[in-house]
């Protein structure tokens, strides 16, 4: 009896101790899972990746610069007086009045063709004349002003040209465009016409 009394109090610790080893290796290893777990988690986390390029990211094309709109010619005080407000240039003083060279009338403002030399004809009248445009260059309007005058105008512009009649006998066309020099510019045959400006378009 003493003999087992004296073994009991011995085996007690060295179970306890023997207990407390084996929970210690489980927490030991059940931690050393847990951080392989996270290790393996974080290699695989998108997360730790590098950000992915598609193709098409990759080949973007710069954006296209807009052109900015070409502007008409510049105009002197007197051609915006008559070309922009409808004024009226003095009679015979235009430097095309007399022109008799072969070749193209243009608008001063826009440099679209309005008539052919072949147009011209001489009335006497103070102003350039002519008894036909080039087709689609000319546009006809009533005159606001009271006058009961038909206004002509650049197609293309809307740059003020001068007056047209009709009736009047001088050509077999029965039509005067009365023009004014400084709506035109004049270009002779075989040189090269400059682009028409049309900043709307």
């Amino acid at each position: 009896m003493k003999r087992a009394f004296l073994i009991g109090p011995l085996l007690f610790p060295l179970l306890s101790f023997v207990g407390c080893a084996d929970a210690t290796d489980d927490a030991v290893e059940q931690s050393s899972q847990t951080t392989d777990s996270q290790a393996a988690a974080t290699a695989q986390s998108p997360a730790s990746e590098e950000p992915r390029q598609t193709g098409n990211e990759t080949q973007q094309e710069p954006a296209a610069v807009a052109e900015a709109p070409q502007e008409y010619n510049k105009l002197t005080a007197e051609e915006e007086r008559i070309i922009l407000n409808k004024g009226t240039e003095w009679a015979g003083s235009g430097k095309l009045l007399k022109n008799k060279a072969k070749g193209t009338y243009l608008c001063r403002r826009c440099n679209a063709p309005l008539y052919a030399s072949e147009h011209k004809f001489e009335s006497n009248c103070g102003w350039p004349s002519f008894d036909d445009e080039i087709k689609g260059a000319v546009t006809r309007r009533a005159e606001d002003d009271g006058s009961f005058r038909t206004e002509i105008i650049c197609n293309n512009c809307g740059g003020h040209l001068g007056h047209v009649f009709l009736g009047e006998g001088y050509t077999a066309k029965q039509t005067r465009h009365c023009v004014n020099s400084v709506s035109m510019s004049f270009v002779e045959a075989g040189e090269e016409l400059p682009a028409v400006i049309n900043p709307k378009k």
